[in-house]
């Protein structure tokens, strides 16, 4: 038993861990390799899951997670969006608009004191009217301006660099990549710094805006940590800066607030995080409210209106690209990092919590061990959420309530198949030998065959042997079939006594039945019970014999004989047939009990009458030698129950003084 108990654990433990493999593997995947599934999915449900606590008051109220998309005062941005687009007079014409137009730009937000200036918008190709880059790059000098360009990678995966003309390029501050990693349409975040195949170090646009603003370098250093200054960026392993989601907001102008180039009804894209104007206004606005808006800030030009085509694909919905730039550049400003708890941790989580789930499912019922389980994932993902929502810290969450979820349910579904055999197995070897009820009652155990412990125990119980008087004799009078019918007739009724005092049938010899109480579970009361079903027994024997009679029929008497002590209870047998039986001295004492008995008495052991003597009217008998035993027995015949308020006239010997004993007849 203990061996298959250890098979058991065994297999939980092996399907356990190998349910935690699978959370490992999809952790370690490249994020461009099945995205829905590894880190990114993970982070995108981490962030899902804090937006729902932001959005929801009652959660709201019990984590108040810091807000981190307050208003960046020194951030700013120029939309081209679709009122910009409209044709004159509200709208500067449709795209794309002469470079001239951008220097004018320039040159405005230099008089009005903007620090940085930011185009996320491609100028890869010379102007087919070289005026217009002679006007662009006029405004570039007078301001302080990052360019934005792209990196190719359809050379056989060399990165090349796309990005302006010389004549803009030279006349920019600095430039930076606008590409963002967004594999599968899951928004993760942007390398600070690439190196094309030109061998130079080219920083992100968000980078060099952000150096271009402070002075201070942004460098990588590893894989998991930059430089920023003399202060540290945290990356995520693969060398990236992690963009921190957001939601973003679209709002219809009921009326023109400025005076200037907006429509009313004009659909307008907001993020919580920046103040946004539409490039139609930041040409018209008055000199003053422009100064307001962008003295001494970083101000971004990038495209929110659809028909350009800048958009990518979020969980959070498809959104500008340049709003992801945008959340880089406030996130370097503001030092706010996502950072990622070391993989060692995630990694021990990921395999430690479904193990330990494993084993709990193995020691409790299988629907206990799945609730529980049920309950760690949700503990464990209520921290984890509000860890992040808190700190910024990001430990892992899918893989670990994945793989914690796959765990408990192969568990318990091996347990459910194996209980399952074991309940076959119960049926087969009790269904015949104890009530349906107690069937039940050892089914019902966490593990059945555990609490049979078929292997063998010691336990203390009464066994009840019972046997006609002069079957012998009378079966030379009747044929077989009426001898088969008897029988089974007469041990159907005492069957169903035994039953319905908890006892089992161990097995029929002849014409003599063998109880045991309370096999497999014996009861405090079993010895109580023993007695009591042998009184029935001999009253419905009585029954019976007047019915027997009646009808001709040959009638008998029986004796019976019960002991209580301690026997060997298990599976007794050879590997192809196994009985569950008691064996011992006890059941050998049992045995010679009923032998002494004559028809219709029922004679009781020393031991059983010390159990039974405050619920039964006995009379002690001569004690008798058996043989096997080197001491008489002392024996007792019970001669009625004990009713309450009843007094107690049982007959006992003196133990100082007891008649000598008289030697068993054999029946």
């Amino acid at each position: 038993m203990r061996i298959r108990r250890l098979k058991i654990l065994g297999v939980a433990m092996g399907l356990s861990l190998l349910a935690a493999l699978v959370g490992v593997v999809f952790y370690l995947l490249p994020r461009n390799v099945a995205p829905s599934a590894n880190r990114i999915a993970d982070f995108v449900v981490l962030n899902n899951a804090k937006f729902w606590v932001d959005d929801h008051a009652a959660a709201a109220a019990l984590f108040r997670f810091p807000s981190r998309d307050d208003e960046n005062e020194h951030l700013r941005f120029i939309a081209i969006d679709e009122g910009s687009l409209d044709a004159p007079p509200h709208g500067l014409g449709a795209w794309p608009w002469p470079r001239s137009r951008h220097g004018q730009l320039l040159q405005r937000l230099a008089r009005a004191g903007a620090k940085v200036v930011t185009f996320d918008v491609l100028f890869l190709e010379p102007a087919s009217d070289p005026a217009q880059d002679t006007a662009f790059a006029a405004g570039l000098r007078a301001q302080p301006t990052v360019l934005g360009f792209t990196i190719d990678t359809t050379r056989g995966g060399v990165f090349s660099l796309l990005g302006p003309p010389p004549s803009l390029a030279d006349n920019a501050r600095a430039l930076g990549f606008t590409t963002v990693d967004n594999p599968g349409g899951w928004l993760v975040g942007q390398f600070l710094t690439m190196r094309p195949a030109d061998g130079r170090t080219y920083p992100s646009l968000a980078a060099a805006t952000t150096e271009t603003y402070t002075g201070a370098a942004i460098e990588p250093i590893d894989a998991w940590h930059g430089k920023f200054g003399t202060h540290e960026v945290p990356l995520d392993g693969e060398g990236q800066i992690t963009m921190l989601p957001f939601v973003t907001h679209e709002y219809v102008d009921q009326q023109d607030t400025s005076g200037l180039s907006s429509r009313a009804g004009a659909a307008r894209l907001t993020i919580p995080f920046v103040q946004i104007v539409s490039y139609a206004d930041a040409l018209r606005m008055d000199d003053a409210s422009l100064r307001s808006f962008v003295h001494g800030n970083v101000v971004v030009v990038g495209a929110t209106a659809q028909a350009l085509g800048d958009y990518i694909v979020t969980p959070n919905g498809r959104y500008p690209g340049v709003f992801a730039n945008l959340r880089l550049m406030d996130q370097l400003m503001r030092g706010t990092f996502v950072r990622r708890v070391p993989p060692a941790l995630d990694l021990v989580l990921i395999v430690l919590i479904p193990l330990l789930i494993g084993f709990v499912v193995t020691q409790l019922r299988a629907a206990v061990g799945v609730a529980i389980a049920v309950g760690v994932v949700v503990v464990y993902s209520i921290t984890a959420v509000a860890l992040y929502g808190s700190t910024l810290h990001w430990m892992n969450l899918i893989h670990v309530d994945t793989a914690t979820i796959l765990a408990a349910l192969s568990v318990a579904l091996y347990r459910t198949i194996t209980e399952g055999a074991d309940k076959r197995v119960i049926k087969e070897m009790f269904g015949k030998h104890v009530s349906p009820e107690l069937v039940e009652v050892m089914l019902a155990h966490d593990d059945p065959l555990k609490a049979l412990d078929l292997s063998g125990k010691r336990v203390k119980v009464t066994v009840f042997y019972s046997d006609i008087r002069g079957f012998t004799a009378m079966s030379e009078k009747m044929s077989p079939e009426e001898i088969y019918g008897a029988l089974n007739e007469y041990f159907e009724e005492m069957c169903q006594i035994v039953f319905k005092y908890g006892g089992y049938v161990d097995k029929f010899i002849g014409d003599c039945l063998m109880a045991v109480f309370a096999a497999p579970n014996p009861q405090p009361d079993d010895a109580y019970h023993a007695a009591r079903c042998a009184w029935d027994q001999q009253r419905k024997i009585d029954e019976m014999m007047v019915e027997w009679t009646a009808a001709g029929r040959q009638a008998f008497t029986v004796g019976m004989g019960l002991n209580t002590g301690e026997v060997v209870m298990g599976n007794l047998g050879s590997s192809d047939r196994l009985n569950y039986t008691v064996i011992g001295d006890n059941v050998n004492t049992a045995a010679r009990l009923y032998n002494v008995a004559k028809g219709g008495q029922i004679i009781i052991s020393e031991s059983t009458y010390e159990e039974v003597k405050d619920r039964f009217i006995v009379n002690e008998l001569t004690p008798v030698s058996v043989k096997g035993k080197t001491l008489p027995l002392r024996n007792f015949e019970i001669i009625a129950p004990l009713e309450p308020g009843e007094p107690n006239t049982s007959t006992i010997l003196d133990p100082e003084n007891l008649p000598e004993a008289t030697v068993a007849d054999a029946h």
